[in-house]
């Protein structure tokens, strides 16, 4: 194997660790949060502890999946002249990165400003 085809397998490695990296960081707040919703839901007197694990789960999955959408960003903007001008080069360059971003943040933080909201009122 030549070192054109090492660094077209590495790449695709390295393309699906980061997509299955960003599926786990949501999987992860998706099951959170509806672990909070049920408490939330059937009446809790622990306020703090509740408020604490929807601010902190919005917080992780604002940092690290935004990172990961990030890291998928740097991902495509090193590719080589070839996979550029690929179909699939061509459409991932032109991707909306930042409105991605933007709508995954919004619902996550929505969903914990509702949680808190309707634990604290």
């Amino acid at each position: 194997m030549d070192n054109s085809s090492n660094d077209k397998q590495a790449r695709a490695m390295a393309a699906s660790t980061i997509g299955r990296d960003f599926q786990w960081v949501t999987f992860t707040g998706i099951i959170s949060n509806l672990v909070t919703l049920y408490i939330v839901s059937i009446g809790t007197e622990a306020l703090l502890a509740t408020s604490t694990m929807i601010v902190t789960t919005a917080i992780f999955v604002f940092l690290a999946g935004n990172n990961q959408l990030d890291n998928f960003a740097n991902w495509i903007a090193d590719m080589d002249e070839t996979e550029a001008a690929s179909h699939s080069g061509k459409a991932a360059q032109v991707a909306p990165f930042a409105f991605w971003k933007a709508v995954y943040s919004l619902c996550f933080i929505a969903v914990a400003v509702a949680q808190l909201y309707n634990l604290w009122t």
